[in-house]
């Protein structure tokens, strides 16, 4: 058995990397040097060093988001306090003296799928921890998770997973003959943070890392459950279900004799699976095979990783219906958009299509969000019907001028 990570230390420049990611907005696409929190963040720490008690948070944040918003330089400003900042962590962490404000929590409605969810507001600091663990336990995170596991790793999003589909149902329909469609229950939530920390035990050789992993999966709760929103929380899903990845590849066999010599051979149940996250999609030639890996899955799931498949699974021959899964609809010879994401796109085309019609910054970004749906799927008439070429140029110059307008004038985009 294979341990990671033995001979890793925390370094105040890895440190210091991993705050210019998370302030950057690697892994989210998002800045977060213009948010107030991040100033608010800043602030603390100015205060602290400066040994000044009497100066206030709120006008010196205030201040900082006021000269971040003004000044296309300012991350040149604030260089050295980084270093600063990089120290005092790297002393909590080899200290073991990580000291965390509780995460806050919303129920936000997720406009893809219409579920309410429960998403976790950490604190700038603990998204920093987040990113440092991440930059320790990539290797090991990369490793683990399967080949055809998708979702919250670069290169291996919505897209990979659809051309993937496409590839096996295309190129060997034989054996793809029979689909088994589910999802794990109720999924982040239902982690038990016991089983976990006892699969990181088993792979990570490093007291440091144990210690602040650990101490940012109590954050999330006492004894269950991770933090959606999290940047740390979706390596953490992904290799945490990589073990039913690898029991599907390595487990899910049965044995039969051939007819002629009576050889006994073991036969792999299922020919592919990809998991998106927590959705999983099995395929095989066989259905009797199918029913009992999926059978074998379900068994794994609850003894070994505390988890549960949800009520509505499906399995279905390859060419009765469409594969529904990552916002498409995938078929033996084309490919199509999900219903309800056609039913958004297709509102804002027919209301864009007149020229004179003015777009605002939030339609015009929607848009450029659903716009990746459109690139890849069969869609070359619908597009030129609708005019979606001059829909997205008029959506790119609208997003265009406003990021610059929200430059000049220090407002937030």
């Amino acid at each position: 058995m294979r341990r990671y990570l033995s001979k890793f230390e925390f370094t105040p420049q890895l440190i210091e990397s991993a705050i210019y990611d998370c302030l950057n907005g690697v892994g989210n696409s998002n800045s977060r040097w213009k948010r107030m929190d991040s100033a608010y963040f800043l602030a603390e720490y100015l205060i602290y060093f400066s040994r000044d008690k009497d100066k206030n948070k709120h006008d010196l944040a205030r201040e900082i988001h006021d000269y971040i918003m003004k000044y296309e330089n300012y991350r040149m400003k604030f260089n050295p306090l980084i270093k600063v900042i990089s120290r005092n962590i790297h002393h909590e962490i080899v200290n073991h003296e990580i000291n965390l404000p509780p995460i806050r929590y919303q129920m936000r409605r997720d406009n893809c799928s219409g579920k309410l969810r429960k998403i976790g507001l950490a604190s700038i600091k603990q998204q920093i921890y987040d990113h440092i663990v991440v930059k320790a336990c990539m290797g090991m995170f990369m490793n683990k998770i399967g080949q055809y596991q998708c979702a919250s790793i670069r290169g291996r999003g919505q897209v990979y997973g659809k051309e993937t589909i496409e590839k096996w149902i295309r190129k060997n329909p034989k054996k793809c003959k029979y689909v088994w469609k589910g999802d794990v229950k109720k999924f982040y939530p239902s982690i038990p943070h016991d089983k976990l920390k006892k699969l990181l035990r088993r792979d990570i050789k490093n007291n440091d890392v144990l210690y602040v992993v650990f101490r940012l999966i109590d954050t999330y709760g006492e004894d269950i459950g991770l933090c959606i929103g999290s940047y740390l929380s979706q390596f953490l899903a992904n290799y945490y279900l990589s073990y039913a990845y690898h029991f599907l590849s390595e487990k899910c066999f049965t044995t039969r004799k051939k007819r002629r010599t009576k050889e006994i051979i073991q036969v792999r149940l299922i020919s592919y699976q990809l998991l998106y996250m927590d959705d999983i999609i099995l395929f095989s030639p066989n259905k009797k095979y199918l029913k009992k890996c999926v059978n074998m899955l379900s068994k794994y799931l609850n003894d070994e990783l505390g988890l549960s498949i949800k009520d509505g699974h499906q399995l279905f021959p390859l060419d009765s219906r469409p594969i529904d899964m990552m916002g498409y609809k995938i078929y033996t010879y084309k490919t199509t958009i999900r219903k309800r994401i056609f039913k958004r796109t297709n509102i804002i085309l027919a209301t864009y299509k007149d020229p004179k019609k003015v777009m605002n910054v939030e339609t015009a970004r929607a848009f450029m969000s659903y716009k990746g749906y459109l690139d890849h799927s069969d869609s070359v008439k619908y597009r030129k019907k609708m005019k979606f070429k001059r829909t997205f140029k008029n959506a790119k110059e609208v997003i265009r001028n406003y990021a610059k307008y929200s430059g000049v004038h220090g407002q937030t985009t």
